[in-house]
C-alpha cells in the first residue's frame, strides 16, 4: 500500500492534469491577438554603385610630384550633373594690422601688432560650501555689489571666486576689499577655467 506522502503526490499530480486539461484549451484557443495583426512591408534593397578600390601601393612605388600642388588650381566636381562646377575662391592670408581696411570688393582684416599672450591669471577664492544654496547666496551678494563673481563645483564642493585678474596684486587688493565689505577672508589662487 502507498504511504501518505505518495498519496498526496498522486492527488496533486491528478489535480494539475485536470486543471490544465480544462484551462489550457481556453488560453490556447488559436486566435491571434489583434495587436499582433500588423502588416510590415520591407522596401526593396537600394542599388549602390560598385566602388573600385585600388590596391595599396608602397610609398616607394607611388608617383609623387616634385613641385607642391597649388590648392587654388584644384577643380571641384559637381555633386549632381545638373549643378554647375564650383570654382575655388582664392583667398589671401590674413595679415595682422591695427585697423580694419575695407575695400569695396573684399574686406580684409590686417593687424600690425602681435597679440600679447595671456600668461598666468589670478583669482580670489572667497569661500567653499558643501551646499549649493549657500554658494548661490554668497554669489548673489557679491554680484549685487559689482564684483565679477562665479561658482565652480569640484568634488561636491561649491567654491565661490571673484576675478580673474591678470596681476596677482589686483587680486590681493580685491581680497582686502571683500574682507572689509563682507567679512570674508579668501585666498588668492591661480586661475584655471576647469577647476
Amino acid at each position: 500500500m502507498l504511504d501518505a506522502k505518495s498519496k498526496y503526490r498522486l492527488i496533486g499530480a491528478g489535480l494539475l492534469l485536470g486543471s490544465s486539461a480544462i484551462l489550457l484549451p481556453l488560453i490556447l484557443d488559436g486566435e491571434r491577438p489583434e495587436s499582433l495583426d500588423v502588416q510590415i512591408s520591407v522596401p526593396e534593397r537600394p542599388e549602390f554603385p560598385e566602388v573600385a578600390i585600388a590596391p595599396v601601393q608602397p610609398v616607394s612605388e607611388m608617383e609623387i610630384p616634385d613641385e607642391p600642388v597649388d590648392v587654388n588650381s584644384i577643380e571641384l566636381l559637381p555633386s549632381d550633373p545638373e549643378t554647375q562646377p564650383v570654382k575655388p575662391v582664392a583667398k589671401e592670408p590674413v595679415s595682422v594690422v591695427s585697423e580694419l581696411e575695407v575695400k569695396p570688393e573684399e574686406p580684409v582684416l590686417k593687424v600690425t601688432k602681435e597679440p600679447v599672450p595671456i600668461g598666468e591669471r589670478w583669482t580670489l577664492q572667497v569661500a567653499t560650501f558643501g551646499k549649493q544654496d549657500n554658494a548661490t547666496r554668497t554669489l548673489k551678494k557679491l554680484k549685487d555689489a559689482g564684483y565679477p563673481a562665479y561658482v565652480m563645483t569640484t568634488n561636491s564642493l561649491f567654491k565661490v571666486f571673484v576675478g580673474p585678474e591678470l596681476k596677482r596684486e589686483e587680486s590681493e587688493k580685491m581680497k582686502q576689499k571683500v574682507q572689509k565689505e563682507f567679512k570674508l577672508s579668501g585666498i588668492v589662487v591661480k586661475y584655471s577655467p576647469n577647476s
